[in-house]
Order: structure tokens, then C-alpha cells, then sequence
């Protein structure tokens, strides 16, 4: 049976990666430089590389707070890939002005360490550097940095804050991903990104980088947006409804990721794609209305949903990935259109066994066109499953949809109007219990409707 790992293969292979890839690139300085150029003091392990010194290793188990400038009369200008990966007795760390560069996943996994001082002539932060340092409190990034990589402080649990320096012009995937207590993000000096009510956006506003894990409650997105960027609202525990406009085109990996008190989301259509594990240990999240624009799914996008009890899959979706509903133990059962074609291992009816490994959950069906690859997922798995001739028609679906949007809109101005955080509690009651009512009723409509056809 698949393991319960194989939901996380295509985040964690990227991290993987990086790690992975340190050591192979230390070996590789070590085979370019020559034995005869390297140089130990117990501590580090030096190559010489043009002329000065960079660190390809040190020992993991020093206690050490900076790193030294000079050694046998060169200049040590460079941290290798992996150099201190997994160094878990480094509390603090100084790194001198002389180091230009400092490579892949160099500090990552460096458990104990609180803070960093980071050179001041750093170009940037590569990718992983200090990916799962689990302790990093604070760090001041240099004015020199124009450039923070793919999963640069992905995990860092402990950050409270960054501020983001004027030099900025990139600003990777998953940087700061999963970084649980990051409650002020700072871009007042940067030309390249902003900040607003929370988030940290691109400057023309379409790109939606991260969040701050402080936002509460309901939060609308601005109608200027087209991309949620991977792990952007990951680990936001206290959001409960996400309105999404029409211009929002993807949800990207991880994005709403241990959003533990969300209930509902909201998607327009407009949507296209839904990545993968995006929506993992939404334990809340009652519902999944998708539009009728969305073509893929990703892989365990709504692994371990616990509340989820509703889903609609409307005609247009073609692919959905392995252990996308993988222990949602409310879900009953779904409908699979008829334009869904591509289904991954485990897609449907699938829970975690007390081995870790996905056993079929009970009482779980399956509602499927005749001859499509839906009976032959549920044959195959051993799923009970009914043969029908509807599906969620794209018309009534978009019928249905539209009215949504209209009273999430109004819903929204209400929100903006009076203010996420001084509306009145009983208004904002009010208003989302009358909205979840049209929903249910909606829903049904489509059903019988669809059932009567």
C-alpha cells in the first residue's frame, strides 16, 4: 500500500534537492582544488578557490559563534553548499564582511541557532540556507541582497519578523514558508514589493508572496490578484473565511497549509490550477465548491481535512493528483465528472491506516459516468460506486457560482467598509450564517437539479 509519505513527494523532493545536493557540491570543490590545497583546524575545512579560502565543512559538533576572516594569510571569501548543514550546537553566528557568497542549504538545519549576523556585501541568500533552523529569531539582511532564494527560511518557526532591504528584486517560492510566529513583514524601503493589511504582495499587487501569521478571521483578496504563491497563507492558524475574486488564476503548493481554524473558502471563477498539499490540516474546512474554470488539482491538496463534507468537482476538471481527499473522514462520497480523465493513486476514499500506510475508508462512494475512468479507479480500488449520466452541469454550476460572488462581494464591502477588525460581531454573524445558507441551498438546488435530468 502507498505510504502516507508519498502525499508530500513533490514539496519535499524539492527540499530534498537542495539538501542532497550540498555534499555532492563540496566533493566536487574538493575534486576540482586537490587534496593539496586543503586545510583543516579542527573545526572548519578550507579549499582554496581563486585565490582565497571558502569553508566546505564544519564539524558538527562545534560550539562556535563566528567565523574568521583569515587563515595562513588568506582571505576567506566563501561558504560553501551544505558547509554547516546540520550543526546543531551553533547558538549565534557571525559571519565576517570578507565572505561575498554562501552557498545552497549551507546553514539549514542549524537547530539551535537564534540569530545570524549576515556579511554586509552579500549579494544573496540562496536557495535553503537556512531552511529548518527551527530557533532563528531574528536576522538583518544587508542592503546588499537583491536576491532570497526557493525555501530560504522555509520552517523557520521562531521567526517573528523581517524586513525586506531596498536592494530586493527577487524574492523566491517558499522563502519564508512555514515560518509559523512571521508577524511583521517590513517592505517600506523596497521598490519591488509592498505590504498591505498583512500581506506581502509584489509592487503592481497580482503576486501574493506571503502573509502574516497574526491575520484573524475573514480575509479578502483584492481583485488586482492573480497568483497565491506557494506556503503564502502556510501556517496562518487564525483565518477562518478566504473570499477569493475572479482574477485569482492559481492557489500554488502549500499555500493555506495548516490553516487549522479555516472553514470556507471562497473560489471564484477564474481559477485554473490548485497545487499540491494546499490545503493539508485545514481541520475546519467544511466545504469545496470549485468553479467550473478549474482544470487540475494537485497532489494531497486536502490531505487530513477532517471536517471536509462537501465537495463539487464540475465538468471541465481534467486531472486530479495521488491522495488528493486522502482522511477525510466526512466525505461520503463525491461525483466525478465526466471530463475527469486523469486520476491519481489514492485520489478518492482513501484514509491513514495505524501503520501510516492508506487504507480504504468505510462507507465511501463513488458517483461515475458509464465507461470512464472513474469506474476504473473505483473498480481498481475496490470502491463502491454508482453509474449515473449527470455530473455538475458547467451552466447551472456557473448560475449558482455567480450568485456567490455576488453575495461574497457584498459580503466583502461590508468587511471593507466597516473593517476586518471593528465590524460589529453579530453583523459579521449575521451576514456569514445568511451566506452559508444560500450556499447549502444552492448546492442542493444543483443536485436535484442534476439528479432530475
Amino acid at each position: 500500500m502507498t505510504s502516507v509519505k508519498r502525499l508530500f513527494a513533490s514539496l519535499a523532493g524539492a527540499f530534498m534537492l537542495l539538501t542532497a545536493a550540498a555534499p555532492m557540491a563540496a566533493g566536487a570543490v574538493n575534486s576540482l582544488a586537490g587534496a593539496e590545497t586543503e586545510l583543516t583546524d579542527g573545526t572548519f575545512t578550507y579549499e582554496i578557490v581563486n585565490g582565497t579560502y571558502t569553508i566546505t565543512k564544519c564539524d558538527a559538533t562545534a560550539i562556535i559563534s563566528e567565523i574568521p576572516e583569515m587563515r595562513n594569510g588568506y582571505a576567506i571569501t566563501a561558504i560553501a553548499d551544505g558547509a554547516f548543514m546540520n550543526c546543531a550546537y551553533i547558538p549565534e553566528i557571525t559571519i565576517p564582511d570578507t565572505i561575498k557568497s554562501i552557498g545552497r542549504s549551507a546553514f539549514a538545519y542549524c537547530t539551535s541557532m537564534k540569530s545570524v549576523h549576515l556579511p554586509d556585501k552579500l549579494g544573496g541568500i540562496a536557495d535553503g540556507t537556512f531552511m529548518g533552523c527551527t530557533m532563528l529569531e531574528s536576522v538583518d539582511i544587508p542592503d546588499s541582497v537583491s536576491i532570497i532564494d526557493d525555501y530560504a527560511f522555509f520552517g523557520c518557526q521562531a521567526l517573528s519578523e523581517v524586513k525586506l532591504p531596498a536592494s530586493l528584486t527577487s524574492l523566491g517560492e517558499m522563502s519564508f514558508a512555514e515560518c509559523m510566529n512571521l508577524k511583521d513583514i517590513d517592505a517600506s524601503n523596497s521598490s519591488e514589493f509592498t505590504v498591505a493589511d498583512g500581506i506581502l504582495y509584489n509592487k503592481g499587487m497580482t503576486d501574493i508572496y506571503r502573509a502574516s501569521t497574526a491575520l484573524s478571521g475573514d480575509v479578502v483578496i483584492g481583485n488586482t490578484v492573480e497568483r497565491i504563491l506557494p506556503g503564502a497563507f502556510s501556517l496562518c492558524e487564525s483565518i477562518e473565511n478566504v473570499f477569493l475574486p475572479s482574477s485569482v488564476m492559481s492557489i500554488g503548493d502549500d499555500a493555506f497549509a495548516y490553516c487549522s481554524s479555516m472553514k470556507k473558502i471562497d473560489m471564484s471563477e477564474g481559477l485554473n490550477t490548485i497545487g499540491n498539499i494546499a490545503f493539508k490540516f485545514c481541520y475546519a474546512l467544511e466545504s469545496a465548491d470549485f468553479p467550473t474554470t478549474l482544470k487540475s488539482i494537485g497532489d494531497g491538496a486536502f490531505y487530513q481535512c477532517k471536517s471536509l463534507s462537501r465537495v463539487t468537482i464540475p465538468d471541465g476538471v481534467t486531472a486530479v493528483g495521488e491522495g488528493v481527499f486522502v482522511d477525510c473522514p466526512a466525505l461520503s462520497g463525491v461525483l466525478l465528472p465526466a471530463s475527469l480523465t486523469d486520476i491519481g493513486a489514492n485520489a478518492f476514499g482513501y484514509k491513514v491506516g495505524d501503520d501510516g500506510d492508506y487504507t480504504l475508508a468505510e462507507g465511501f462512494t463513488l458517483d461515475v459516468h458509464s465507461g470512464s475512468p472513474g469506474v476504473t479507479y473505483a473498480k481498481s480500488n475496490g470502491i463502491a460506486y454508482n453509474v449515473v449520466n449527470r455530473s455538475i452541469k458547467s451552466w447551472a454550476f456557473a448560475v449558482v457560482g455567480a450568485a456567490l460572488l455576488i453575495a461574497a462581494a457584498v459580503f466583502a464591502v461590508k468587511l471593507m467598509a466597516k473593517g476586518r477588525k471593528s465590524a460589529p460581531a453579530a453583523v459579521k454573524k449575521a451576514d456569514k450564517e445568511q451566506k452559508e445558507l444560500e450556499e447549502a441551498e444552492s448546492y442542493q438546488k444543483i443536485l436535484d437539479d442534476n439528479n432530475n435530468s
